[in-house]
C-alpha cells in the first residue's frame, strides 16, 4: 500500500497578473507552502494566513531565486520514480490539476527547449531499454494518445474524424477506450513523432486567462512490456503509465467566456467537481475510525476522466499529483481550492501490485513448489512425492518452452517490422523503409496482399526457381528466364542489368544494356511482372529540393544517348527511308530537349544557390539588427523603469504633501465651524441681553408714568416727549435714536428718596446691560476678523494644493519624458532605415543563353525577411499595401536571372518578430511623447482658464462677504439689490468661463472651499481630493439671510451638459484577418479617444457588434432600434464585405452614443465630455481585455 505523493508548483507571475499589478501572496520553506488572504481585515494570523505541507513544493516563481525549481528538477523528484516504477512492474499515473493558466501543460509537456516531465520519461525509458538490451532482456513499447473533451473521447494519434469512442470495463482489466490507436514504437523519435501528431489534434482556445488555453483533458498512456530471465526463471511484466494534462477549473466571470467556450467550461468544471469528489471518497475510505474504514460510494462513473482513471485513484497504480498554482491575489480563491485538493488527495491510499504473466507467476510458483517438494523427500524418503515432482518439473519445461517460443516469436514479428518499417497508424499500417525497394503491382482483381523485396548493399539477382544459383527474388511466369536480371545498389545508386535474351523493359522501353533506377520507375521483367522502384533517400532530397518537375517527365528526360541509340538498335531493321528519317528527327529532337532541360536545371540550380546565399545574409544582417534592437530596448526598458520609479516617488512625496496641507485645511476649517458657532452663541446672547434691556426700559418707563405726579421733569415738554417715547416703547415702535432719548430723559428726572433709590437702580442695570452689550458686540467683531483671516488662509492653502497637483506633475517628469521618448523615436527611425536597406545587388547574366529563364521576384522573401510576424492569421486585409515600390527604383537583376528590388513603402506599424514582447514598451514611450506633445498648448490653456476661475471665485466669496456685512448695517434695499446683481453677473461669468472651457477642472479647482463639509468623494478623485462639484447659489431679495448663522452660501447643481463630437471619440481604424478554415472573420480595430487625452483600441469582430446592438435595443427601446445597424450576409468573409462594413459599424457606434447620452438612465447622459470610465459602464464592448495588445491580440 502507498499513499499518493501531491507536489505543488507555483508559477510567475503572467502579463495579465502583470498589468492588475497583483500581489505575491504564495510562500515556500521546505516541503511547506502557505497562502496570505491580503484582503481579511481580521487580525486572526489563522484565518489570515493558511499553511499546508506536501511532499514537494517547488518554488518556480523567480528563476533569480537560489530556491528556484526548474524542469529538471522536477523530473529528478518525479519523473525517475516513475521510470523505476515502470522497469519493477507497476502501473504508475502523474497528472497535474490546477485552474486555467496555472502551468500544467507546461509542467507536463514544456516547450521545445524546455521539455517537461512527459518527454523526459519517455527518454529516460529508452535510455534505460537500450541499456537492458544489452543484458538479454526484451522490451516492447506501445502507446495511446485520447482527450476527453465534453465528456466525448477522441482519439489523438487517428486526427479529427469527428467520431467519439465508447469507454468499456473489462472484469479483470477495468476501464478501457474501445477503438483507441495503439502505435508500437521502436525509439523515442517515434514516440516523440505521437506526441507531436496528438497536439496538433488538441482542442484549444483563447480565453481573457489563457490565449492558449487547454479545453479538453489529455492522458498519453505507455504500455510497457519486457521480459527475461531471472536465475534461470522467466519474468515478464506489464505496466501502464498514464500521464494526464488536465484542462483548468475556470470562472466563467474572469474567463469572459460565452457560447462554445462557456459550454467547454461547463463540462470542464463538471469533470473537474467528480475528481474533486473522488477524491474527497477515497481520501474518507482511507480514514480509520475506531480500527474500522468507512463504508462509501466514490462516484467513478459520474465522469468520462474519473473513469479512466479509475485504476490510478485508490487502485493498483503508484500515483503522484501535481497541484499547478498561481501566485496572485487576484486568483486567490481557485488557489485556495486547489491547495485543499491537494491536501485531501494525500490520504488517498493505493494498492501498487506487480503485473506479471500468469503463466511465469505458474512457472516460478511450480519452482517453488518443486523446491519444497525436493525438501520433504529427503527428509521423509516419500517415493510419492519423486513422482510429483517430475510431473511438476514437466509441466514447468512445457511452459517455459511455450513461453519463450511466444516471446522468439514475438521478437522476430517486431525485427521483422523494424526493418520493413511498419508501424500501426489508427485503423491503417504505414511504411517507413529507408532502403531501396520493389513494390509488386498486381492487376489481379483475387490479390489481397502487396508483394514488397528490399534491395540489399550489393547485387540482388532476379530469376526463377529452375535457376542453378539461387536467385535473392524468386518470379514465375510467361517470359521469365532462369537468370533473368539483376539489380546492383551501391553508393545510394541503382543499376538494372538485364541477362542476354531477358525482356526487361524500364519506362515502357526495352533494355539490354545497364540502365540507372531513379524514383518512381516501372519495371516491365517478362510478359507477367511489374514492379515500380521506390528510393526514399531520393525522394527525400527531391522533397527537400522543391523540384518543381513531375516523376513522369524527369523519367523520361532522364534517359541517356545510350540508352536512346541501344533501343534503336533493338528495333527490327526498316527499308523505308521516309520512317527512318522520322525516327532520326524524334531522336534529335529528345537529345534537343534534354540538353534544354539540362541547361534549364542547371540555370534553375544556380539561381537557387544564389538565392541561398543572398538569404543567409540577409539571415544573418537580420539577427545582427534583432540583437541592436534587443540591446537598445533593453536600454529603453531599464531608462523607463527608472523614470516610473521617478515618477512613483514624487507622486508619493507629492501626496504626502498634499495629505498635510489637506490636515491643515480641516485642522483650519474645524476652527472656521468652531468660530462661526461661538459667533452665533454670541449673537443670541447678544438679543437676549437687548432683549432684557427692552422689557427693563419698557417695566422703568411704565412705573415713572404711573407715578408721573411724583417725578420731577426739567420741564412741561419734557414731559411731553417722555410719554410720548413712553406709548412708542409700549407699542413697539420704539428706534435705537428715541431709545437713547428715553434713558436720558430718566436720568435727568428726580423724586423723592425710596422712589429715587429704585430709579437709580433701574439706570444701573440698564448702564450695566448696555455696557455688556457694547463688549459682547466687540468680541463678535474680533472673531468675525478672525473668520476671515482663516478663509484666507484656507484660499492660499487650497492654491499651494493645487499647484502642488498640476505645476509639478507637468514641470520635470514631462522634460525627462520627452528626452526619452525623442530617444526612442530616433532610435526607431534608425533601425527602420537600417532595415530598408536590407536589398541584395545582383546582376542578370545568361539571358542571351536562356531566354525562356523565369526571373524569380525576391522581394516577397525579403519581405518575410523583416516582416516576419505577419502571418496568415495576423496579417491584416489592406496587405497589398506592403509590397515594395517598384516606381522610380532601377531593377537590379541576379546572375541567375533574379529581379530584386528594394523595399521602400513598408507599413510604419511593423515589427520584427524577436521584438513582438517588446512593442508594449515602445508603443507607450512613443504614445506618452505624442499625447505629451499633443497636451503642451492644452495644459497651458488649462492652467489660464483655472487661474481666470479662481480670480472669479475669489471676487464671487467676497461679494457675498459684502452682502452679509450689508446686511448686517441695515443698508437701503436699492444698494443691496446693486450687490445682489453685482453677484449674479459674476456668478454667470463664472459658469459661462467653466464650461465653454474644453479642460475639465476638478471639483477642488472649481471654487476652493464649496467641498470642505461634502462628506462624499468624488469618484474619479481620491477621498481627500474634494467631493462633486457644487456652485453658489445667487441669494434672491426676499430670502430672510441671518447676518451670522448662513455664512457660507452654497448648493449642488447638476452638470451642465456639454457639446461633444461624437465623431472625435470612435473612429474604426482598419479590420484584420483571424482564424484558419471554417473559424476564418474578420475583426475591426475600434479606436477610442476622449476629450482628457485618454485613447485606447479594441477588436471587436461583428458577433459582438450585433451583441451590443441587441442589449442597447433590449435597455433603451426603439431609440435604438431605429438606428441603422449592418445585416449578417452570406459570404461574410469576403473583404469587400469588411470594408463596407467597416463605414457602416463605424457610423453606428457614433449614433449610438449620440442617441443613449439624451436617454435619462444612460451613464452617459450625466453631462460633460466622455471618460472612459463612463464608455466602460456604459458596456463591457468598450472595455480592453488583458492579452489585447494590439492587433496581435485577443478580441
Amino acid at each position: 500500500m502507498a499513499s499518493v505523493k501531491v507536489a505543488v508548483r507555483v508559477r510567475p507571475f503572467n502579463q495579465r497578473e502583470l498589468d492588475m499589478d497583483a500581489r505575491l501572496i504564495i510562500q515556500m520553506q521546505g516541503k511547506k507552502t502557505g497562502i496570505l488572504n491580503c484582503k481579511a481585515n481580521t487580525r486572526d494570523e489563522n484565518i489570515r494566513y493558511k499553511e499546508f505541507t506536501f511532499d514537494y513544493s517547488y518554488w518556480s516563481h523567480d528563476s533569480e531565486s537560489e530556491h528556484f525549481a526548474s524542469q529538471e528538477q522536477v523530473y529528478s523528484d518525479l519523473g525517475t520514480e516513475v521510470v523505476e516504477c515502470a522497469f519493477e512492474g507497476y502501473n504508475a499515473c502523474v497528472f497535474a490539476y490546477g485552474q486555467t493558466g496555472s502551468g500544467k501543460t507546461f509542467t507536463m509537456m514544456g516547450s521545445s527547449d524546455n521539455q517537461g516531465l512527459i518527454p523526459r520519461i519517455c527518454k529516460a525509458l529508452f535510455e534505460r531499454m537500450s541499456e537492458d538490451s544489452k543484458k538479454g532482456t526484451t522490451h516492447r513499447v506501445h502507446v495511446s494518445y485520447l482527450e476527453i473533451y465534453q465528456e466525448r473521447v477522441a482519439d489523438l494519434l487517428r486526427g479529427r474524424d469527428g467520431s467519439s469512442l465508447r469507454v468499456r470495463e473489462h472484469p479483470k482489466k477495468g476501464p478501457y477506450v474501445e477503438g483507441l490507436t495503439t502505435c508500437l514504437v521502436t525509439n523515442y523519435g517515434h514516440i516523440q513523432e505521437c506526441m507531436n501528431r496528438g497536439n496538433a489534434h488538441r482542442t484549444t482556445a483563447a480565453t481573457n486567462m489563457n490565449d492558449v488555453s487547454s479545453r479538453s483533458h489529455a492522458i498519453f498512456t505507455i504500455t510497457f512490456v519486457q521480459a527475461g530471465f531471472c536465475n534461470g526463471i522467466p519474468s515478464e511484466t506489464v505496466s501502464k503509465i498514464h500521464l494526464v494534462d488536465l484542462a483548468g477549473s475556470e470562472r466563467a466571470d474572469a474567463t469572459g467566456a460565452t457560447g462554445e467556450r462557456l459550454k467547454e467550461g461547463a463540462h470542464i468544471n463538471k469533470s473537474l467537481v467528480t475528481l474533486g469528489s473522488v477524491i474527497s471518497g477515497l481520501a474518507e475510505l482511507s480514514l480509520e475510525t475506531n480500527g474500522h474504514r468507512k463504508s462509501l460510494f466514490v462516484p467513478y462513473r459520474d465522469s468520462v476522466l474519473t473513469w479512466l482513471l479509475k485504476d490510478s485513484l485508490g487502485g493498483n497504480s503508484k500515483t503522484i499529483m501535481i497541484a499547478a498554482i498561481s501566485p496572485a491575489d487576484c486568483n486567490y480563491g481557485e488557489t485556495l481550492s486547489t491547495l485543499r485538493y491537494a491536501n485531501r488527495a494525500k490520504n488517498i491510499i493505493n494498492k501498487p501490485t506487480v503485473n506479471e504473466d500468469p503463466n511465469v507467476k505458474l512457472i516460478r510458483e511450480l519452482r517453488e513448489e518443486i523446491s519444497k517438494l525436493k525438501a520433504l523427500m529427503f527428509s521423509e524418503q516419500r517415493s510419492d512425492m519423486l513422482a510429483q515432482i517430475h510431473e511438476k518439473e514437466a509441466r514447468e519445461k512445457e511452459l517455459t518452452e511455450e513461453w519463450t517460443s511466444k516471446w522468439r516469436e514475438a521478437q522476430a514479428i517486431l525485427r521483422e517490422q523494424k526493418a520493413l518499417g511498419l508501424r500501426k497508424a489508427g485503423p491503417g499500417v504505414v511504411l517507413d523503409s529507408d532502403k531501396p525497394h520493389l513494390v509488386a503491382i498486381d492487376d489481379d482483381p483475387l490479390s489481397t496482399g502487396v508483394t514488397l523485396y528490399q534491395l540489399k548493399e550489393g547485387e540482388t539477382s532476379i530469376g526463377t526457381e529452375e535457376s542453378e544459383v539461387k536467385q535473392d527474388i524468386v518470379l514465375r511466369g510467361a517470359g521469365m528466364e532462369p537468370q533473368h536480371c539483376s539489380i546492383i545498389f551501391e553508393k545510394g545508386t541503382a543499376m538494372l542489368h538485364p541477362k542476354p535474351n531477358a525482356q526487361v523493359w524500364l519506362n515502357s522501353t526495352l533494355i539490354e544494356s545497364p540502365a540507372r533506377l531513379t524514383q518512381g520507375c516501372i519495371i516491365f521483367l517478362g510478359r507477367a511482372h511489374v514492379f515500380r522502384f521506390n528510393d526514399p533517400a531520393e525522394a527525400a532530397e527531391l522533397r527537400k529540393g522543391e523540384k518543381t518537375l513531375n516523376l513522369s517527365r524527369m523519367s523520361l528526360l532522364s534517359w541517356s544517348t545510350p540508352d536512346l541509340g541501344a533501343s534503336y538498335e533493338t528495333l527490327p531493321p526498316l527499308n523505308d527511308d521516309i520512317d527512318r528519317y522520322e525516327i532520326e528527327n524524334q531522336r534529335l529532337s529528345l537529345a534537343k530537349e534534354k540538353e534544354n532541360f539540362e541547361r534549364e536545371q542547371e540555370a534553375f540550380e544556380k539561381r537557387r544557390k544564389t538565392l541561398e546565399e543572398a538569404q543567409a545574409r540577409l539571415e544573418s544582417e537580420r539577427r545582427n539588427m534583432e540583437r541592436e534592437h534587443a540591446a537598445q530596448t533593453r536600454q529603453l526598458e531599464e531608462d523607463w523603469r527608472n523614470l516610473t520609479a521617478q515618477q512613483q516617488r514624487r507622486e508619493s512625496e507629492l501626496e504626502e504633501k498634499e495629505k498635510l496641507l489637506i490636515l491643515k485645511r480641516e485642522e483650519l476649517e474645524r476652527e472656521r465651524k468652531r468660530l462661526l458657532g461661538e459667533i452665533e452663541q454670541e449673537c443670541q446672547e447678544i438679543q437676549e441681553f437687548r432683549k432684557t434691556l427692552n422689557d427693563l426700559l419698557v417695566k422703568t418707563c411704565q412705573f415713572v408714568k404711573s407715578h408721573l405726579n411724583e417725578f420731577n421733569f426739567p420741564d412741561c415738554n419734557s414731559i411731553t416727549v417722555f410719554q410720548d417715547l413712553v406709548d412708542k416703547s409700549t407699542a413697539g415702535t420704539l428706534s435705537d435714536n428715541d431709545s437713547n432719548h428715553l434713558v436720558a430723559l430718566l436720568n435727568q428726572v428726580t423724586s423723592q428718596s425710596k422712589i429715587q433709590d429704585l430709579v437709580n437702580h433701574h439706570r444701573q442695570e440698564l448702564a450695566r446691560l448696555q455696557a455688556e452689550i457694547e463688549r459682547r458686540m466687540q468680541v463678535l467683531s474680533e472673531r468675525r476678523d478672525a473668520v476671515e483671516n482663516l478663509d484666507k488662509r484656507i484660499i492660499s492653502l487650497v492654491d499651494e494644493q493645487l499647484e502642488t497637483t498640476n505645476s509639478n506633475k507637468i514641470s520635470e517628469l514631462q522634460d525627462l519624458k520627452l528626452s526619452l521618448a525623442r530617444r526612442t523615436q530616433e532610435e526607431l527611425l534608425e533601425i527602420e532605415q537600417r532595415k530598408q536597406s536590407l536589398t541584395l545587388n545582383l546582376k542578370r547574366v545568361n539571358s542571351a543563353q536562356s531566354p525562356d529563364s523565369c526571373e524569380v521576384n525576391c522581394s516577397s522573401s525579403l519581405e518575410r525577411g523583416t516582416l516576419s510576424s505577419d502571418t496568415y492569421h495576423t496579417a491584416t486585409s489592406a496587405c497589398s499595401t506592403n509590397l515594395l515600390s517598384v516606381g522610380g527604383i532601377e531593377h537590379l537583376m541576379s546572375d541567375s536571372g533574379v529581379e530584386l528590388r528594394p523595399s521602400s513603402h513598408l507599413r510604419e506599424d511593423s515589427d520584427l518578430s524577436s521584438t513582438e514582447d517588446l512593442k508594449g514598451v515602445v508603443s507607450d514611450s512613443q504614445s506618452t511623447t505624442s499625447s505629451t506633445e499633443n497636451r503642451l498648448p492644452i495644459n497651458r490653456k488649462r492652467r489660464k482658464d483655472h487661474e481666470a476661475l479662481r480670480r472669479l471665485s475669489h471676487r464671487i466669496m467676497q461679494q457675498k462677504q459684502l452682502i452679509i456685512q450689508s446686511l448686517d448695517s441695515n443698508c437701503s434695499k436699492v444698494l443691496l439689490d446693486s450687490q445682489i446683481a453685482d453677484l449674479q453677473e459674476l456668478q454667470r461669468q463664472y459658469m459661462a468661463l467653466k464650461f465653454d472651457s474644453p479642460s475639465v477642472l476638478s471639483p477642488a479647482a472649481e471654487h476652493p472651499l464649496q467641498n470642505l463639509d461634502s462628506p462624499s468623494p468624488s469618484p474619479a478623485r481620491p477621498v481627500h481630493r474634494g467631493s462633486t462639484s457644487a456652485l453658489y447659489s445667487p441669494p434672491t431679495p426676499n430670502r430672510h439671510l441671518s447676518p451670522y448663522s448662513n455664512y457660507n452660501l452654497y448648493r449642488s447643481m447638476p452638470s451642465i451638459p456639454s457639446a461633444s463630437d461624437n465623431e472625435s471619440i470612435i473612429s474604426i481604424t482598419g479590420y484584420f484577418l483571424r482564424g484558419a478554415g471554417k473559424r476564418t472573420h474578420y475583426e475591426y480595430e475600434v479606436r477610442i479617444t476622449t476629450s482628457f487625452g485618454e485613447w485606447w483600441s479594441v477588436l471587436r469582430r461583428y458577433s459582438r457588434f450585433r451583441d451590443l446592438h441587441l442589449a442597447m435595443k433590449a435597455r433603451y427601446g426603439d431609440k435604438v432600434a431605429q438606428i441603422p445597424f449592418p445585416s449578417r450576409q452570406l459570404f461574410a468573409n469576403t473583404e469587400s464585405v469588411a470594408q463596407s462594413r467597416k463605414r457602416q459599424l463605424e457610423t453606428y457606434l457614433r449614433r449610438l452614443i449620440e442617441v443613449c447620452r439624451t436617454h435619462p438612465s444612460c451613464p452617459l447622459a450625466y453631462g460633460g465630455p466622455i471618460s472612459k470610465a463612463d464608455l466602460i459602464s456604459f458596456s463591457p464592448f468598450f472595455s480592453r481585455g488583458v492579452f489585447e495588445n494590439g492587433k496581435y491580440g485577443t478580441s
